[in-house]
């Protein structure tokens, strides 16, 4: 059986985050199961990260340089001019180099893109990789709503996202959560390693300085752990800033470059935490809990609920409450029991999210938009 060709788009394809993963578990998964598969990312991004040692798929980028960043400066709205206008017309190139099939855009600027070129003869498959809330409180519910209301199909990460989205107008809407991007043949030996880990961007929606202050509130009650932060971002300096003014517990505090091998980290965990203001249904949770890793989330979305069994396979918390962060780390520490008991839950309700089971609705979603 000959399978259609399938355009994997999103903002950009190299950067170490949670929706580039997705993306190429996606491509490769899909690829490998005989589909004609390019993966295409907006912009570059610096530095560049492979994540696939053997893609089975092709790759492109639409801008020949990154996209200036939004400080005015002179040339900056020319520049800017002149990279869309790159990007839409490598989309056109990209999108003739082959029969037409399927465009997946899994994030809102390349849906843009694909709005601003010909493509009548494609299926369309739109992507929101955060939440309802999220959008709501930011400025992409409009977008979506702009933006995908035509589309063949619109995902989103859980039942409840997709029903708020078809509430606030949108009548294609389903839901499809983020395959896994492994799935450890063994669980992590947690109970050898006296770290709290997590492992993300260093942003405000994530939350890690909320973290910091719960880790000073309970460091000097455990004197044998560490915590440590994995990731880069805009909120660094202001992260090491508020670690170096802890009373206690700064000297075991641990700032680290984001890592491909998000497994390898992870298996240097004891517990994972996610502090996150919003979320969609995470990727790094997931990976956590596939490991039997103990974790603990902030009760930010339907998806981390959804991933946590409601506080059954993960201990939520409220978001922003620094005080029950710490409790809940400490609860842990203390109880090594009960970390077990969580770990093994995790792995256990991981198991829908395997990549195959995944990729095997995402067949049955693109034979659903082709009939």
């Amino acid at each position: 059986m000959t399978r259609p060709r399938l355009v994997i788009m999103a903002n950009n394809i190299d950067e170490v985050g949670g929706a580039q993963r997705v993306v190429h578990v996606v491509a490769q998964g899909l690829a490998e199961r005989g589909y004609p598969v390019d993966l295409v990312g907006v912009t570059p991004f610096t530095p560049r990260h492979e994540f696939v040692a053997d893609p089975a798929f092709r790759r492109f980028v639409l801008m020949s340089q990154e996209w200036p960043a939004a400080q005015k400066a002179p040339g900056r709205v020319a520049e800017r001019r002149r990279l869309s206008e790159e990007a839409a017309t490598a989309l056109v190139a990209v999108l003739a180099d082959g029969p037409p099939g399927v465009i997946v855009t899994s994030q809102l600027w390349a849906m843009e893109y694909v709005a601003r070129v010909p493509h009548e003869d494609w299926a369309v498959i739109g992507q929101y990789h955060s939440s309802y809330e999220a959008a709501l409180a930011g400025r992409d519910l409009k977008r979506a709503v702009d933006l995908y209301r035509e589309v063949d199909l619109f995902t989103l990460l859980t039942p409840q996202d997709a029903d708020a989205f078809r509430r606030a107008g949108l009548n294609n809407t389903t839901s499809l959560p983020n395959p896994l991007a492994f799935w450890p043949s063994a669980p992590s030996a947690h109970q050898g390693h006296e770290t709290v880990t997590y492992l993300g961007r260093l942003s405000e929606e994530k939350g890690v300085g909320f973290l910091v202050d719960a880790w000073g509130r309970m460091a000097d009650r455990h004197p044998g752990w560490r915590l440590r932060l994995v990731g880069s971002g805009p909120d660094e300096a202001r992260i090491r800033t508020r670690i170096a003014g802890l009373s206690t517990g700064a000297d075991r505090v641990d700032v680290m470059p984001p890592v491909v091998d998000a497994e390898s980290a992870l298996r240097e965990a004891g517990i994972l935490v996610l502090p996150s203001l919003t979320e969609g249904l995470p990727l790094v949770l997931a990976e956590a809990m596939a490991l039997g890793l103990p974790c603990i989330a902030t009760d930010c979305s339907s998806g981390v609920r959804m991933l946590a069994g409601g506080g059954t396979d993960a201990l939520l918390v409220p978001r922003g409450d620094a005080h029950a962060l710490a409790e809940a780390m400490a609860s842990l520490i203390d109880d090594a029991a009960r970390r077990t008991g969580l770990g093994e839950r995790a792995r256990v309700a991981m198991e829908p999210y395997r990549a195959d089971r995944i990729l095997d609705r995402w067949e049955q979603m693109i034979g659903d938009v082709l009939r």
